[in-house]
């Protein structure tokens, strides 16, 4: 994925473009992890999650079975909430009561023992297995959709979460593939982009280039050229000095973004 970068020059945002495929393939078949422009290659998002556990199961990660039923139901399992309790002793003699407790601690202990390492073990194994689906299961198109995300850094390091946004980009409605609507959203999307709470700003930057440039891919390079043409600031230049408006013209993209982005981030916060 091309990455969005900052510079070009003091006060100045530049976009380095990303070269992605046609609409309808970012919003579908983008778990492939075969060549996305064979048609015959894409898988759908069941076949996908399938070759996923088939990795997990063959990586030879500790526990993996809990990673393959949080991965089927969709949910991660809680710890917590299975974790062993210390039952309350029936016997009432005291010597049977003694023996039993003593029973039941050593029990408990070794059941919370596998519980806290089954834990310990699930959230490295999250970590590993989200850094491979983004590395080795998601195509490019996908990987620019899902980086787009303002939980990217946050809720989706979970590869359940992950996974799940993945399947809701993969099943989206096929009207999605005409491409009015996907101007629409893209114009939505971007308009509408604010950095999120937990969100840093070099991450916003990130997110909010990279929607700019899907929509100069629909609109081209000359967006807002006309809109250019119609603001004071192009009527105060001299009406005979054809370089400067010609520059002018050029440079309203990056003005327009400029713009927005100081409109749409949070100025109150650090930059990381």
């Amino acid at each position: 994925m091309g990455r969005s970068s900052s510079g070009g020059g003091r006060g100045r945002m530049t976009t380095q473009k990303v070269k992605s495929n046609s609409s309808s393939t970012v919003v579908k078949h983008l778990f492939s992890t075969k060549d996305e422009n064979d048609e015959k290659a894409r898988s759908s998002y069941e076949d996908a999650e399938e070759r996923v556990i088939d990795y997990i199961q063959a990586s030879g990660m500790k526990c993996s079975e809990d990673m393959v039923k949080s991965i089927r139901d969709g949910k991660s399992i809680d710890f917590n909430a299975i974790a062993p309790r210390l039952n309350a002793p029936t016997q009432t003699e005291a010597v049977a009561r003694e023996t039993e407790m003593a029973q039941s601690k050593i029990l408990y202990s070794a059941k919370l023992d596998k519980n806290m390492r089954r834990s310990a073990y699930f959230e490295t194994n999250k970590r590993t297995v989200k850094s491979n689906i983004m590395l080795k299961f998601v195509t490019k198109a996908m990987d620019i959709k899902l980086r787009g995300e303002a939980n990217f850094t946050t809720t989706l390091e979970d590869p359940i979460e992950l996974l799940k946004r993945i399947e809701r980009f993969m099943k989206k409605s096929a009207d999605a593939e005409y491409d009015f609507l996907d101007f629409w959203e893209g114009n939505q999307k971007f308009f509408a982009m604010k950095q999120g709470t937990t969100e840093n700003l070099m991450h916003f930057t990130e997110r909010f280039l990279r929607q700019a440039e899907n929509l100069q891919d629909l609109y081209g390079v000359a967006w807002f050229r006309d809109f250019a043409v119609k603001t004071k600031a192009y009527a105060a230049i001299a009406s005979t000095d054809t370089a400067a408006h010609n520059k002018f013209k050029d440079d309203i993209f990056e003005a327009v973004l400029a713009t927005g982005f100081l409109c749409n981030s949070d100025r109150t916060r650090q930059l990381l």
